[in-house]
């Protein structure tokens, strides 16, 4: 019997340790070891046995105590007046006095009196103006368009002679004064087209020799019926 108690504690020597009990706790449990106690020793020579007692822990609580935080003060602002600047006014200044111009004297006498300027052509429009008027040289009415005049000393005369030069946009011709009686002696006549329009031509007076000795006249149609013949008259401006 004794030899089968000293087995069995030294398998269970030899063994595994006994499992660790967990007491749930605010801090882990320590494992203790068994104390071993010592049996008396056998009077037979027999090695002693020995008794495995439990030994009590005492599990630790520990309590934590927040600590009080202390207030923290507002940061207190400090209000610092200004001080305020008055701006002086500079002076200011007082206007030269500027000096008062002396009135300059007029001359006094008869107003010189500038000569005329001389045309420098021998011919120009008589009463500076175009005339226009039905057309009353031929029977085909509004349907026929054309310039035409007479052509004059400075002594009123008609003349004869002289050349007169139509032109404009795709046209161009020239006919003597004293071609055309219809307008009268020293008359002329160019026609333009064979109905109204409104075209722009020119006119200017010829010397015989083909000298220009008039200055250029516009002439712009109003392409009205009433006004489809454009009388152009030239004046002899001074003696030759």
């Amino acid at each position: 019997m004794t030899i089968l108690t000293i087995v069995f504690v030294i398998t269970k020597l030899a063994g595994p340790p006994a499992e660790r009990q967990i007491t749930e706790a605010a801090l882990p449990t320590p494992f203790v070891l068994p104390t071993l106690t010592p049996s008396p020793i056998p009077t037979t020579g027999l090695p002693p046995t020995f008794t495995l007692t439990p030994t009590d822990t005492l599990t630790p609580t520990i309590t934590l105590t927040p600590s009080p935080v202390p207030p923290t003060a507002a940061p207190s602002s400090t209000i610092t007046d200004t001080p305020s600047f008055t701006a002086t006014p500079a002076p200011t200044e007082t206007p030269a006095i500027s000096p008062t111009p002396i009135p300059t004297e007029t001359p006094t006498g008869p107003t010189p009196t500038l000569a005329p300027t001389q045309n420098p052509y021998l011919y120009e429009l008589r009463q500076g103006q175009v005339i226009f008027t039905q057309n009353f040289a031929n029977t085909a009415g509004c349907a026929w368009e054309g310039l035409g005049g007479q052509v004059f000393n400075n002594e009123g005369t008609p003349l004869n002679g002289l050349k007169i030069h139509a032109f404009g946009t795709n046209f161009d011709r020239t006919v003597d004064s004293g071609s055309n009686s219809l307008y009268g002696p020293g008359g002329w006549e160019v026609p333009v087209d064979n109905k109204i329009n409104a075209q722009t031509y020119y006119v200017e007076l010829l010397s015989p020799g083909g000298t220009v000795v008039s200055a250029r006249i516009q002439v712009t149609f109003p392409s009205d019926c009433a006004r489809n013949v454009a009388l152009v008259n030239f004046i002899q401006t001074r003696p030759t």
